[in-house]
């Protein structure tokens, strides 16, 4: 480890020294392949012990997003815990959905191990299809307790309202100048009808995604 000259303020466990700017690396082996990520943290000068400011998070989450580039196909660490947390599921629960063994999940998230190519393909499409990840709960005998919060997700986004560019024409403008008041009328409401109809029609199928690669994942 690395240390600056740099005082980043009072250290908050002791109280009594100044934090110093530091560095660490760490290592991951996505594929066989070392890769180094070289993060940002600080010291007491006085009890030695280990601060990582807001700042220096931030900066350690950018850095560890641009690992991405060296791992292929497969997921970084964090994008697995992501997707535990997403449902609310423990480690555990999604050993059992995903059926690997009871300590599978820390060791992914933690990257101390990877998965294999075929749970790899797994996890990836349980990431994109919610369906997947419901299929395989239920599959495994698991509850998925976000289950709700995440169809509620998928509802606003399905039924987010489309934005009309600022060069578009208004309403007023496309009607026909020799059409009478009661034409412009009921063209109006005809057109109010198609909107809430199409609105009604989108809220019924949100959340309930296409059924393709099911009866795949869950062979």
């Amino acid at each position: 480890m690395m240390k600056a000259t740099e005082d980043l303020g009072l250290c908050p466990v002791c109280r009594k020294g100044h934090l110093v700017a530091a560095q660490r690396i760490r290592v991951f082996e996505p594929n066989g392949k070392r890769v180094e990520v070289l993060l940002q943290t600080s010291v007491c000068d006085v009890c030695e012990e280990t601060t990582t400011k807001a700042s220096q998070h931030k900066e350690n989450l950018h850095a560890l997003a641009a690992r991405k580039a060296h791992y292929g196909k497969l997921l970084m660490g964090e994008e697995i815990l992501d997707l535990r947390k997403r449902y609310g599921l423990t480690q555990q629960q999604a050993s059992r959905i995903f059926g690997k063994g009871k300590i599978a999940f820390s060791r992914y998230e933690s990257e101390t191990s990877y998965p294999d190519e075929s749970t790899t393909l797994l996890l990836a499409i349980a990431r994109e299809k919610p369906s997947v990840m419901k299929c395989l709960a239920d599959k495994a005998g698991v509850n998925l307790p976000l289950w709700t919060e995440r169809c509620e997700d998928e509802q606003r986004v399905k039924l987010r309202p489309i934005q009309m560019p600022h060069h578009s024409v208004t309403r007023k403008q496309t009607m026909r100048p020799e059409l009478s008041i009661e034409q412009r009328v009921g063209i109006t409401q005809q057109l109010e009808g198609v909107i809430k109809y199409t609105s009604r029609l989108e809220a019924t199928v949100a959340c309930n995604d296409s059924d393709e690669l099911l009866e795949v994942v869950a062979s």
